[in-house]
């Protein structure tokens, strides 16, 4: 009875030790997206508010809405010590709601990384696809 109770604990602990680590898989986004502003980031930490570009089409809220919602979490291997995001997004929701996040915006054929302002240790990579989606919206060459 004792081993059962134990191997019960165990498993028990483990699954939620498991479902903690999991949550962080998929960005969250809290409401339809009405804006996004974007603007040369300061370092991490903080959100520049000095915006070169706001986003309000529907087409290209759609885009960036569906590389948000398929980017995928990596926890913890964000390495805040010697990459600097390149930009500052601040997205708006209709609800009046917002979402402060950093852009490390990978070069051609590589993977793009979003972190929540405020939790930079955990990043969430895009496909090198979704990078170049970006840097169209972005005007970046």
């Amino acid at each position: 009875m004792k081993k059962f109770l134990l191997v019960f604990l165990l498993g028990f602990c483990s699954f939620t030790l498991i479902a903690c680590q999991s949550q962080m898989e998929e960005m969250t986004l809290l409401d339809s997206v009405s804006d996004i502003s974007i603007s040369k980031s300061n370092g991490y930490g903080g959100l520049n508010e000095n915006y070169f570009v706001s986003i309000n089409q529907e087409e290209d809220i759609s885009t960036i809405e569906g590389i948000l919602k398929n980017a995928k979490g990596v926890n913890g291997d964000v390495d805040v010590n010697n990459d600097n995001p390149d930009y500052d997004i601040l997205v708006r929701y209709e609800n009046g709601d917002t979402h402060g996040l950093h852009l490390v915006l990978g070069n051609e054929g590589e993977e793009t990384i979003f972190m929540y302002i405020g939790d930079e240790k955990n990043g969430f990579t895009v496909s090198s696809e979704a990078t170049k989606m970006l840097k169209s919206i972005i005007d970046v060459q």
